[in-house]
């Protein structure tokens, strides 16, 4: 069984089982059938202390790695020394699931540890016979490349706008049409929207506050109601 393996081979504790069990390529199965899938497999467990780097950009791609403790910061580096955080990846979240197989499967970002960080790596091989051998995790394995895709392009969509207000009105407006309503659920956490339109946490806060205080739109957690959408269409007019 896979706990049993990777307790003699790294002291593998109940939270990373647990964060296996939580990674979104195992949804909709249950802990012991997870663990079969392991059976007679081999993976291992990478660690790292915080501030440590992890990977280079350019770097061959040959695991699939899941976070099982820690959090980690992809990152650009450009030749001035200019860091740019393309996101976080968290405890769960498997690293880079969509160039595991790409024709040329670098990693386009580096990657460096924001905290304690223990990675469970599954060699390619092992992940060809688990997409093989079982239906819900090939479903969910390419669900989660088509996400990150999917996140990469809105990010690209993003950058033609110069404010986070911009940035807001266009991300809106998009969901509102997509959803049919103007009153759409955010399919993203505020964290995870602050790093797509690459600004802090806060700033993006506090810009949701200021368009709830003119009375552009309400927001409920992720719920958000639209009620002046004329003016989100009249920021992006004046771009």
């Amino acid at each position: 069984m896979l706990q049993l393996r990777l307790m003699r081979e790294g002291c593998m504790q109940e939270n990373h089982l647990k964060a296996l069990h939580d990674c979104h390529l195992f949804d909709g199965m249950q802990r012991g059938d997870v663990e079969n899938l392991f059976s007679g497999e081999q993976c291992h467990l990478l660690r790292y202390n915080r501030g440590a780097l992890i990977a280079f950009r350019g770097d061959v791609y040959k695991n699939l790695w899941i976070i099982v403790e820690g959090r980690i910061a992809a990152e650009f580096q450009d030749f001035s020394g200019k860091v740019l955080k393309v996101e976080t990846l968290k405890t769960s979240e498997a690293v880079a699931s969509s160039i595991l197989f790409a024709p040329e499967n670098n990693l386009p970002v580096n990657l460096s540890a924001e905290a304690y960080v223990v990675i469970c790596s599954i060699p390619r091989p092992q992940v060809i016979r688990l997409l093989q051998q079982n239906e819900r995790f090939l479903t969910n394995f390419l669900r989660d490349s088509g996400l990150r895709l999917t996140i990469v392009a809105e990010k690209l969509r993003l950058v033609q706008f110069a404010t986070i207000t911009e940035k807001i009105a266009s991300y809106l407006l998009d969901q509102a049409d997509t959803q049919g309503t103007d009153s759409p659920v955010l399919p993203l956490t505020k964290e995870s929207l602050a790093e797509i339109f690459g600004v802090t946490r806060p700033s993006l806060s506090r810009e949701f506050s200021q368009l709830c205080a003119r009375g552009v739109l309400s927001q409920r957690g992720r719920h958000i109601h639209i009620l002046k959408r004329e003016e989100l269409e009249a920021v992006l007019a004046k771009h």
